[in-house]
């Protein structure tokens, strides 16, 4: 005996109400692999962040100054109207845009998947120098510039969605208003790793679909996502529950 005392630990119990078993079991179920290459926002400039805590503190300072002399109302209106502001920048956050091997384009908006067919895309263009809240020229838009020097604006013939409103399903008529039609849908934003690499890849792959139809001929999608090696769904015994 060298004084040394060996435990033996209970096996592991899996909880099969855990949520993150859950999720991880519903990504591997639920991603088909499709996606081929993603291209996430890029961060926030300096300048934006500057320009966002400045009006941040503007804001605070009118409330300060507007409590004690009993302006509730002005309190209230841009306490709202702040609201306001917070969910325009969620709902033109463009967090991922995937590009996939069905023959389009994938943009993750806010809350909202908006799936885009190569042949249903006007133009790619280059941003630069631009503000980066709105874009004049192309008004209205999606999106925003992280990047203000550095994005590409994405022109399509697709009909742009209302946001008080989901998606439309495949084969259902674009909506109306008599005479009135949704404007069509322009995205603007600053992809991760530059504009002119998005713009070479997004071609690229649209030349590859013209060459060998909408599926990609062979191409491989590699920008999908596995399950995480967390447990092994072969493992039929121990306490795996397959949820």
């Amino acid at each position: 005996d060298n004084g040394q005392v060996g435990l033996t630990l209970p096996p592991p119990v899996v909880d099969p109400d855990d949520p993150l078993l859950i999720a991880q079991t519903l990504t591997y179920v639920t991603d088909d692999g499709s996606v081929l290459l993603s291209f996430t926002s890029a961060p926030f400039s300096f300048a934006f962040k500057l320009r966002f805590f400045l009006f941040e503190a503007i804001f605070v300072a009118i409330l300060i100054a507007a409590v004690p002399v009993g302006a509730h109302g002005t309190v209230v209106s841009i306490s709202i109207g702040n609201l306001f502001v917070v969910a325009w920048f969620w709902y033109n956050s463009v967090r991922c845009v995937d590009i996939t091997s069905d023959g389009g384009l994938r943009f993750w908006i806010g809350n909202i998947e908006i799936d885009v067919p190569y042949d249903k895309i006007v133009g790619i263009h280059r941003l630069s120098g631009n503000c980066g809240i709105c874009s004049a020229a192309l008004l209205p838009h999606r999106g925003l510039l992280t990047n203000p020097t550095d994005g590409v604006a994405i022109l399509t013939s697709v009909p742009s969605t209302p946001f008080w409103a989901w998606p439309r399903s495949a084969g259902r008529p674009e909506r109306s208003l008599g005479p009135l039609r949704c404007p069509r849908l322009k995205i603007v934003f600053s992809p991760a790793g530059g504009g002119l690499n998005f713009i070479r890849e997004v071609e690229n792959e649209m030349r590859h679909t013209d060459e060998n139809g909408a599926s990609g001929g062979n191409r491989v999608a590699k920008g999908g996502k596995i399950q995480p090696p967390s447990f092994d769904p072969a493992a039929k015994g121990g306490d795996f529950f397959d949820v």
